[in-house]
């Protein structure tokens, strides 16, 4: 039978010791590199869900002034700033009449709805289009 000797024994303990330690170290590496990752993703996920629930609120911020300006509810003389017409300090809309015709009673009316960055209206995020009514155009009361 082989005898270690004590200064063999130690360094065999110190070895599997060190050993230990490095599969510690990468297993610690290798569940932050996870965690990264998943955070990412999941950041990611965020920032599209974000910005699909504010794509959603401009389209139905752009089709709710039309509606208001065809049921003559506004008048076009009130769709001036775009400012004013801000419904939350994120979202901007301006309604312009696009085509009118004198013969016919209606006009092409477009609602275009921007991000408010910093007070200044910043990139489009929905437009909407309708015919509207030439009462609301006029910004005269509907005919009843």
């Amino acid at each position: 039978m082989h005898r270690m000797s004590p200064t063999a024994a130690r360094q065999g303990r110190v070895g599997a010791i060190g050993g230990v330690m490095l599969e510690l170290l990468l297993a610690i590496a290798l569940f932050v590199a996870a965690a990264i990752f998943t955070l990412a993703a999941l950041r990611n996920a965020l920032d599209g869900t974000r910005r699909a629930e504010l794509r959603a609120r401009a389209t139905d911020l752009a089709e709710s002034r039309l509606v208001e300006l065809d049921a003559g509810l506004v008048s076009a003389g009130e769709l001036g700033d775009p400012l004013s017409n801000a419904s939350s300090s994120e979202l901007s809309v301006t309604v312009e009449l696009i085509a009118s015709s004198t013969a016919s009673s209606l006009a092409l009316a477009r609602a275009t709805v921007r991000e408010v960055v910093g007070g200044v209206p910043g990139p489009v995020i929905a437009t909407a289009e309708r015919l509207v009514a030439a009462d609301a155009r006029r910004g005269e009361e509907p005919s009843p």
